[in-house]
């Protein structure tokens, strides 16, 4: 043979060879997930339907791999506070949780919802509410933590200075995977070594992650990898990543299909498919079971003789229905879900009020009905169809957007691949139910709880309304938590005021405590027009009125309740009576046990921070220790199905997780233990504080000054000329005919903490009085530009406002979801650029002094008169939000805020200076300020006036009549000529369900697109996944080499004879 043909040969041989092992290793690695491995092991948890949830989660947490991030402090008192950045979570730094703890005793008791005692390392007292710096570059800067790890357990203890290094080698002795004399050598990334043991322990394509990012993700909610792990850094704990492996390779395995429960919460393993796809949903197809029941209630709310149906909506995991386990419920009651008639008024229904209604009969009791016989899970499911759930809602639609409901589908799929049953109902009222919506009512309230009842077996549920076929929740755990934003956040707090047995914990995000200090304030109304009705929320919720039969027989009735509800509403002009008793929650509070997360958005300006308030002061009447979670976000749930969020580096939805594993699942996790208040700073969003208790000790007193002893404001923004859009902006620098304006600067960092009491005492001079509306506000102001999280508000010149609170994606895909499902964006709000804004406001009627914080303090009035002072103490709403030094605080006075209602007829309103003090607590310790008046430059005289002498400051000001004619206020008052700016027409309380809608929309833009670009790509020709991206010609210029290189052989040979 020649030489040269030899050359020619082994070239190609040489060039060839890469391409054969790969396919070699491809195969051997598509054969590893087929056949199980030696070093598969039995699971370490106990499966059996036997054993009680409790049981199933300690034998599973016995075996649970530790790791770094466990709990160092559980059972340690919170430090008083603390800040912490964006990239470590709560448990990470303060060591409250991830690791078990001894269980003390039941989460149903009061005694186990956070009340217990937990020991305290003694702190140095400095007298106030300090704030304790954590450097997050210090990894165990735990000096007010004590550390109660066991020998052992400690990941880090075990490490040696040096530790060997992981090879690929090493990791393919545990997966099986073909290997190369390279991989001997080379050493194993993070990322390499958790892509091939998180493969190596699935059974299916996509079981865990479809991307790198998605699998670190899972390996850090599993405890394989530490929470600040990169896919980069190098393997030096392969015996933990092993053993997590381990325990997932068989839970996926496991006969029974139960939780998995590991690094303090419950892990992504049952599959997920989908419900919102009607030609390929079935029962028999489908890993999530969906159907619907009838829950049967005490009250006949729609006078048909017979107790009210509730139509119910149920998703929960196949194996929980096949009895593996008994799955807990988490529950959203929501009266928006099942669909909205996006009307507000009986006229939009096309109905007409009168009528005569005894509200007496709403709460008739007529008799059960009798089941003639039980129907199981499986059967009710196989017969329900998506069409139950899933449809097309034409009041909510337009021309380039269709709406469907059940809209919260998809809102917990979270949960669902992680063993959580999830129950939706739009209660009384909505589309396949009976009653009527009667608007957070008492018997609204009955109803949800009636589907708690159900869930731990107490109460009756029907296949259908008309055959009396029983269906039991034989699923159901009975555990039950309740969660959602707004009127959904609302019914679980009502809920919860009942008592309710099986309701372990609520999750409310910006909840309503008490509907009267949804609609008012101390006597002044927030809304005018319909939007000041309950009724209007019963008319948008009306669901019946989709199916035009059902409504048809209760319209009339319908119309006759709402116009007895707007009569008795508003009997007592805007003062708390019997309809809203009905409506307040914390009447009830001796009846709360559910241990409660509390959930509010700073920038709220729909459902207000002083709910949560409400809230947190009803628990602690019934001996409960709440825990509040403070964004600064406005009126929104913190994760949503299009974005997720984190709260200090962690996840919302991880850290809801191990909330929901710990209360439902019994898991003992030391979520319990968390600080009772988190925060997001309103100047650095990504920075987060937290607060041993929500009270502070300490204060800002701070008393008005000026050089007149009384002040007087106009409502008359048209006759004033002064411009009602730019109303803060302007009081912030200076007084106005329409605003009295005082300020202060700030000598040193300062952090508000809870609601202010704003005293004064004031007279009505002239005008209407029977809309004697004052307002304050309470501004952050700087001659400079500053960067604060905040809700910017612009206006139109026909006075509609829209309301603008910016967010910017931090992570396109950070939002892991697990299972099969599609992670999402991460998105954090933005901070822009202000010289003032508004930390605070309240509202209050000149018609009630003796109106305070709570709701039922404002049931009485009185005739107000001219000239003839009275004193009051206006609660502005609470926020936790930070003033730097330098800043000035202004407190500002007005007469109504054109935010919120508008009255066109003029009224003025005098303030005696003396009398104007407002309590600000702090954080910091306590302080005097003297906020000084800021006259205006056309008010000239001001400059030239004496100073006098400070009055000696009076708690209680004697309330007394002034005579005499306020000065310069000319004759009886006239309404002022038209501007070009229109009057205000208040705020939209439905903006965020618009919001949420165009979000949707945009996803299934997104959804489509992405199905578009899916399709395509299946079109197209697909290689091999080997970590090569190879041109199909270099294949083809290969074999033809080798083949010249054959042919040269041959020929030779040919020649040679």
């Amino acid at each position: 043979m020649k030489k040269s043909t030899i050359v020619s040969i082994v070239a190609a041989s040489l060039l060839i060879s890469p391409l054969v092992l790969a396919r070699h290793v491809q195969a051997d690695e598509v054969g590893s997930n087929s056949v199980e491995p030696v070093l598969a092991t039995s699971t370490d948890q106990e499966s059996s339907p036997d054993k009680s949830v409790s049981e199933q989660v300690a034998s599973s947490e016995n075996a649970e791999v530790n790791k770094e991030s466990s709990t160092e402090g559980v059972g340690q008192k919170a430090v008083v506070e603390e800040a912490i950045d964006s990239n470590q979570s709560i448990g990470e730094k303060e060591n409250h949780f991830d690791k078990a703890v001894p269980e003390s005793s039941n989460v149903s008791d009061k005694s186990a919802t956070d009340k217990g005692a937990v020991p305290e390392k003694p702190v140095a007292d400095t007298g106030s509410d300090t704030e304790k710096k954590v450097d997050p570059r210090e990894e165990n800067n735990s000096a007010t933590v004590t550390s109660n790890k066991e020998p052992g357990n400690d990941r880090s203890a075990t490490r040696v200075s040096n530790p060997p290094k992981t090879t690929l080698a090493d990791l393919s002795e545990v997966t099986g995977q073909a290997r190369t004399e390279e991989d001997s050598k080379k050493e194993a990334t993070i990322s390499e070594a958790v892509n091939q043991l998180l493969k190596w322990a699935s059974t299916k394509e996509g079981q865990v992650g479809s991307t790198d990012q998605d699998r670190l993700a899972f390996a850090k909610s599993l405890g394989m990898i530490d929470q600040k792990a990169k896919g980069s850094d190098p393997v030096t704990d392969l015996v933990t990543m092993v053993a997590a492996a381990k325990k997932l390779h068989a839970a996926y395995r496991a006969e029974r299909k139960t939780p998995l429960f590991m690094n303090g919460r419950a892990q992504p393993i049952f599959p997920f498919t989908r419900g919102d796809d009607p030609e390929h949903y079935s029962y028999e197809n489908s890993d999530i079971v969906r159907y619907v029941v009838y829950v049967e209630t005490d009250y006949d709310t729609d006078g048909d003789g017979k107790p009210d149906l509730v139509k119910t909506f149920v998703q929960v995991p196949k194996a929980a229905v096949k009895g593996d386990y008994k799955a807990p419920t988490i529950f959203e009651a929501s009266p928006y879900v099942a669909g909205t008639t996006e009307e507000r008024t009986l006229e939009g229904l096309g109905l007409k009020e009168g009528g005569k209604f005894d509200m007496a009969k709403l709460y008739t009791k007529p008799d059960k009905r009798k089941a003639v016989k039980e129907v199981s899970t499986e059967e009710v499911a196989k017969a329900t169809k998506p069409k139950d759930w899933y449809y097309v809602n034409p009041r909510e639609s337009s021309d380039d957007y269709t709406h469907y409901d059940y809209e919260n589908l998809n809102w917990y799929n979270y949960y669902l691949v992680r063993g959580y049953a999830v129950v939706t109902s739009s209660g009384l009222g909505s589309k396949g139910s009976d009653g009527i919506n009667t608007t957070g009512s008492d018997l609204e309230v009955a109803a949800y709880k009636s589907i708690i009842e159900w869930l731990n077996g107490k109460r009756k549920a029907y296949a259908d309304k008309t055959s009396n076929r029983e269906v039991k929740a034989d699923w159901s755990s009975g555990n039950v938590a309740m969660t959602g934003l707004s009127w959904a956040g609302t019914t679980t707090f009502g809920v919860a005021s009942t008592g309710v047995e099986g309701l372990k914990t609520i999750v409310p995000a910006a909840g309503i405590a008490s509907w009267y200090d949804h609609f008012n304030s101390q006597g002044s109304p927030l809304d005018t027009g319909a939007s000041n009705d309950l009724s209007w929320l019963s008319v948008y919720t009306s669901g019946r009125i989709l199916d035009k039969d059902d409504w048809d027989k209760i319209k009339d009735y319908y119309a006759a309740y709402i116009t007895k509800l707007n009569e008795l509403q508003h009997k007592d002009g805007h003062n708390y009576n019997g309809e809203y008793a009905k409506r307040d929650y914390t009447l009830n509070a001796a009846n709360l046990k559910a241990a409660p997360l509390l959930i509010q958005g700073l920038n709220d300006d729909n459902v207000k921070p002083k709910h949560f308030e409400l809230m947190l002061e009803a628990y602690k009447k019934a001996g409960i220790d709440p825990k509040v979670l403070l964004h600064q976000g406005n009126h929104v749930y913190p994760s949503t199905r299009w974005a997720g969020t984190t709260v200090a580096g962690q996840a919302f939805n991880d850290l809801m997780n191990q909330w929901y594993s710990h209360y439902l699942f019994g898991l003992q996790n030391g979520i319990e233990h968390l600080p009772q208040v988190t925060a997001q700073d309103n100047l650095d969003p990504t920075k987060w504080r937290r607060f041993d208790k929500w009270e502070t000790d300490n204060k800002i007193t701070a008393r008005a000054y000026s050089k007149r002893e009384d002040v007087t404001v106009s409502s008359d923004f048209y006759g004033t000329g002064e411009n009602w859009t730019t109303r803060n902006q302007d009081a912030a620098f200076h007084s106005s005919a329409v605003s009295a304006s005082y300020a202060a600067p700030v000598d040193r960092d300062i952090t508000i903490k809870g609601h202010i009491p704003l005293h004064f005492s004031a007279a009505f001079l002239k005008g209407d009085k029977k809309h004697a509306h004052v307002s304050a506000t309470l501004m952050d102001v700087s001659d400079e530009e500053f960067d604060v999280v905040k809700e910017e508000i612009t206006y139109d010149k026909n006075g509609y406002s829209t309301r603008t609170l910016e967010k910017e994606t931090v992570d396109e895909k950070g939002d892991w979801h697990g299972s099969n499902l599609d992670s999402l964006p991460v998105k954090e709000y933005k901070t822009h650029k202000v010289k003032s804004v508004v930390i605070s406001r309240g509202w209050m009627n000149l018609a009630n002094p003796d109106s305070g914080f709570n709701s039922a303090s404002s049931s009485h009035s009185i005739d107000l008169k001219e000239n003839e002072y009275h004193n009051y103490t206006m609660y502005l709403q609470p926020n936790l939000y930070t003033v730097k030094k330098g800043h000035r605080l202004v407190l500002t006075l007005h007469a109504f805020d054109p935010d919120y209602i508008y009255y066109a007829d003029p009224y003025e309103v005098k303030f005696k200076t003396d009398s104007i003090s407002a309590t600000i607590p702090i954080v910091e310790e306590s302080q005097s300020l003297l906020l000084r008046y800021q006259p205006n430059e056309k008010d000239t005289e001001y400059a030239k006036l004496a100073d006098r002498i400070l009055a000696i400051a009076k708690k209680n000001p004697a309330v007394e009549k002034d005579n005499q004619q306020d000065k310069g206020s000319g004759s009886d008052l006239k309404p002022g000529g038209q501007m070009d700016q229109q009057p205000p027409v208040g705020r939209d309380s439905m903006e965020f369900r618009k919001e949420q809608k165009v979000e949707i929309a945009n996803l299934e833009h997104k959804e489509n697109d992405a199905s578009s670009k899916e399709v395509a790509l299946s079109r197209e020709a697909r290689l091999p996944e080997t970590g090569q991206k190879e041109n199909s010609w270099s294949i083809y210029g290969m074999l033809s080499l080798l083949l010249a290189g054959l042919w040269k052989v041959i020929s030779g040979r040919k020649e040679e004879k």
